[in-house]
This record gives structure tokens, C-alpha cells and sequence, in this order.
């Protein structure tokens, strides 16, 4: 059966037990997994319950097997309720209500609030934005009611709104085998010669779980999920992502030719910021800072508001003293 199909089932069995949802939680193609949550109201009990289904484990037409139910405070859907009523107002035109990325298909979210008879979707990819925080709350509170093993995938989710994660708006996503999949099927541009550019790449290393390369002074950050086998791509310059340069860094991760950036701390106003540091270039420091390739003028800075974290060749500190002399 579908998972469509499996929607619209479960969507029947809850009309005929008189349950009506008031957020809908519908998670698809997430690390190849898809699930379906939601709060609810039991008309003939009048109570309110969480449900879990798991749609990938529905191969049956018994689908009401798979429901997962637990009760929940009445109190505790109040307040959600009331939170939710004072925001939503803002979202009365369709288009405010869908952040999705268009060039991925995969880690899909579909919300649904249903009140005073009206239905609000809200449409997402991975990751909560931090412009819809309202949500939050409601999405804690449907995770906090399921089972323990999805306690990853909420924290996930909810990562950019508890700046736990950077967000990075990936514009390519992969369905393949990094390590064993031949990966030029996937880049097109190599079947022409005259297309195909052989980059430098200075720098290539993985960081925080995703690798970080420059390549012809172009910044890539590849992600892969190797239990799902789903590699996503970001380069500041999206018509270089299917380009022979993408396939060189993905090269060279299958290889292990690592080439360690330098990192460096960074003292401002009694904060202190650690970077991916490229060099020193016209008294200027080339960082990688909010997933973006910047500068940090060291005109403006002290010896001692600059500590170098790693560098191997000792090449950074030698740029760095004749720059701030």
C-alpha cells in the first residue's frame, strides 16, 4: 500500500472512532523512514490523545494494529492551543505557511493545525525554521508522547530553532551508496570533455559530521547519512553542485585525501567565536563563518584577540605576525 494511501486509511478509521485531530504531524522520506503523528480529540470520551503510527511498518490491511495512543493533559492542550491562536493569524495567505526546499525530495514535513473549523499547513524540510518557533511547542509535545527511539529524529528536527545546528539550506539531495555507488552516473557533466574542470582543492575536512571543502576558492559542504545512504550537497555557487568540482571533493572524501583547514579563535566584545580559517589575505583573515565564506579585517584587532586553535605548518601564525606588524 502507498504511503498516500496508508494516510488517507488512517485518516478514515479516525472519522469513524469519532477522533478528531487538531495537529497533524506527517513526516516523509526522513532517512528513508516516514511517520505520522497527532493530537487529537476523542468525541465520545472527550479526551484528548497523542497518536503514533509508524507507515512504514503498515503492510497490512490492518492498519488500526499500528496505532500507537496516549492520553494527554487537557491542560497541557490549552495552552498549546492558545499560543498557536495568537500567531496564526499572521498566516492567513498560503505561501507564508511553506518553506520547503524545492530541489530536495527527501526529510519532507507537512504540519496541519486544525481550529475554529479552518485548516492552517505548514510545510517544511528537515529542520523547524526559526521563524515559525511558535511551532515548537506543539511538535515537543506530539514527540514527547511517542515512542523513546524518536527522541533523535525530534531533536533533529527542532536543532535550528535550539541553535543546536546551522542551518544549511542543501540544494542537492542523493539517494546513493557514497562509499560503493559508481557516483559519475550522477554528474552528467563528465561525459564532456570540454566541460569537465579539474579544481584545486585546498582544503577538504570533516567537521561537526559534515565535510567542508574549497575547491577554486568555492565553498562545498557535503552531508551523508551512511545508514541511509542520502548524501546532500550545498556549494556557494548552486550551478557548480552537478559540476566536475562537486565530483572531485566527492572524490577525494571516498579516498581520505583530507587537507585540514587552520582554525582559529575569535575574541569579540568578551565573546568568543572559533572559525574553519583559510589564511590571511590583505590584512584580512578568510574564515568560514555562518556556513559562508567571509573576511575578518585585522586592522581593527589585537595579537591577543586572535588564538590559533591548529596549524600544523606553523604557515598561519607566520602570515598572521607579518600582517599585524
Amino acid at each position: 500500500m502507498r504511503h498516500k494511501n496508508k494516510k488517507e486509511q488512517i485518516n478514515k478509521i479516525l472519522k469513524k472512532k469519532k477522533e478528531y485531530p487538531v495537529i497533524d504531524l506527517y513526516i516523509t522520506n526522513y532517512n528513508n523512514s516516514n511517520f505520522y503523528l497527532s493530537l487529537l480529540y476523542n468525541n465520545m470520551i472527550d479526551k484528548f490523545k497523542v497518536l503514533y503510527v509508524p507507515i512504514d511498518a503498515i503492510d497490512t490491511d490492518k492498519i488500526e494494529e499500528y496505532f500507537c495512543y496516549q492520553f494527554i493533559n487537557v491542560k497541557s492542550v490549552s495552552y498549546i492551543i492558545d499560543q498557536i491562536k495568537n500567531v496564526l493569524p499572521k498566516y492567513e495567505q498560503k505561501e507564508l505557511r511553506n518553506k520547503k526546499n524545492k530541489n530536495i525530495d527527501n526529510f519532507q514535513i507537512d504540519l496541519e493545525i486544525h481550529i475554529e473549523k479552518k485548516i492552517y499547513d505548514f510545510h517544511m524540510t528537515r529542520y523547524l525554521p526559526k521563524e515559525w518557533k511558535f511551532l515548537f511547542e506543539p511538535i515537543a509535545l506530539l514527540f514527547e508522547h511517542v515512542p523513546n527511539i524518536m527522541g533523535e529524529l525530534a531533536i533533529e528536527i527542532l536543532s535550528v530553532v535550539m541553535n543546536t545546528n546551522d542551518l544549511i539550506e542543501y540544494q542537492r539531495s542523493l539517494n546513493c551508496d557514497l562509499w560503493k555507488s559508481d557516483l559519475m552516473e550522477f554528474f552528467p557533466v563528465l561525459k564532456d570533455e570540454k566541460k569537465i574542470m579539474e579544481g584545486n582543492l585546498s582544503f577538504l575536512e570533516k567537521v561537526n559530521g559534515k565535510y567542508y571543502a574549497i575547491i577554486e576558492n568555492h565553498l562545498l559542504i557535503i552531508e551523508y547519512n551512511d545508514s541511509s545512504k542520502i548524501l546532500n550537497i550545498f556549494c556557494d555557487n548552486k550551478d557548480l553542485v552537478y559540476s566536475s568540482y562537486t565530483y572531485q571533493v566527492l572524490k577525494a572524501i571516498k579516498e581520505n585525501n583530507e587537507k585540514p583547514f587552520f582554525k582559529v579563535k575569535i575574541i569579540e566584545e568578551n565573546e568568543k567565536y572559533n572559525y574553519l580559517c583559510l589564511g590571511v589575505e590583505k590584512q584580512k583573515l578568510l574564515v568560514i563563518k555562518n556556513n559562508k565564506l567571509s573576511t575578518i579585517s585585522l586592522s581593527k584587532k589585537k595579537k591577543q584577540e586572535i588564538i590559533i586553535l591548529e596549524d600544523n605548518t606553523n604557515t598561519l601564525q607566520e602570515k598572521l605576525d607579518k600582517a599585524m606588524m
